[in-house]
């Protein structure tokens, strides 16, 4: 099963360094982005679990796994974790809803390190294999790249590459026999393209790579982009959606159905901010629209166990799984091509948007 954890990346350095300072520039360049970053310090003094008589001491010595401190306006937990790979494990489920966890500390773990190293000193990690950036005036060594400490955007743009963009890739649903309407809706002209590629323009504004699930590939032959077949034909829109899933080489897939081409940029925008730590992220209308979501590769058992048994509804896939709603009153930007009139309401909105 994929790891359902997000990433965590070390900022490592002498102290005095600035690792604090860095750390506090990468949050807010990030953020600014929309990406949502938890921070994590190591620190050797004991806090109140750790303290004899204190509640969570007592609660711990009665078998507790973990105790929790509630404020007026944060929670916070104290888990125990002996080792590194337990203290990681903590962490990635204590901040499964962000990007991406950045931890002040960290020399002697395994994680994935950024090193800051101070004018004139000479870099703590140059022979940890898990060091992945230098933050200094230093040449790059061995393939390791260097920031200049002002160079906020060219770290964050390392950052992001590295460790936010990958993580999705899309998978665009072709695969309908468009039986009401008589010929392949995917082909029709919109604007001064076709439905399919103006599809496949808007949604490789936010992942990558990009590929068409579809039984007829000779259909997409003129456009840049890869094609699949469903492995599991005949279960409607389930067999698209397992299909991009299965072979996806990324944790999260943003599923959309090229019938619904008045989706913009705004819409998976919200998608794209909202999906980390979900099973399934998608829209609800009046109802339930599957065919504009984002998808994680844990579906996947619970996807196959209701093909095996003859069940193809999507709906049948919440009850297992940690679904995100985004609510939206935006009814007509989920209408789809069905019939002639569909796709003559949909080119009028479409000039009008």
């Amino acid at each position: 099963m994929v790891s359902s954890m997000p990433g965590i990346v070390s900022i490592v350095g002498r102290k005095g360094a600035g690792k604090t300072h860095l750390m506090r520039a990468i949050i807010k360049s990030l953020t600014a982005h929309g990406f949502r970053i938890a921070a994590v310090g190591h620190t050797p003094h004991q806090h109140s679990p750790d303290t004899d008589a204190t509640d969570a001491a007592v609660f711990k010595a009665s078998g507790a796994a973990g105790t929790a401190l509630v404020a007026a306006r944060e929670t916070t937990l104290f888990l125990p974790a002996a080792t590194g790979d337990e203290k990681t494990a903590v962490i990635g489920r204590a901040f499964q809803n962000c990007h991406l966890v950045l931890m002040e500390g960290g020399l002697q773990d395994s994680l994935e390190k950024i090193e800051v190293v101070p004018d004139g000193q000479t870099p703590l990690c140059r022979d940890d294999g898990s060091l992945r950036a230098y933050v200094g005036r230093l040449q790059a060594v061995n393939g390791i790249p260097c920031f200049a400490a002002d160079d906020i955007d060219g770290l964050c743009a390392f950052i992001e590459r590295r460790y936010l963009r990958p993580q999705l890739s899309a998978a665009i649903m072709a695969g309908g026999m468009s039986s009401r309407l008589g010929r392949n809706k995917a082909l029709l002209p919109l604007g001064k393209s076709t439905v399919i590629e103006h599809v496949l323009a808007t949604v490789s504004a936010f992942a990558a790579p990009v590929t068409i699930i579809t039984n007829s590939p000779e259909q997409y032959g003129h456009l840049d982009c890869a094609t699949a077949p469903d492995l599991r034909p005949g279960c409607g829109p389930l067999s698209g959606i397992h299909a991009a899933l299965s072979l996806s080489s990324t944790e999260y897939v943003l599923v959309k159905s090229c019938d619904i081409p008045l989706i913009g940029p705004a819409h998976l925008d919200l998608l794209n901010r909202n999906y980390p730590g979900h099973d399934i992220t998608m829209f609800k209308t009046s109802r339930f629209e599957p065919l504009c979501a984002i998808y994680r590769r844990t579906c996947l058992p619970a996807l196959e166990e209701l093909i095996d048994h003859g069940e193809y509804r999507i709906i049948d896939l919440f009850p297992t799984m940690h679904v995100k709603i985004l609510r939206t009153d935006d009814v007509d930007a989920f209408r789809s091509i069905n019939t002639d009139r569909d796709y003559e309401i949909i080119l009028e909105q479409f000039g009008r948007r």
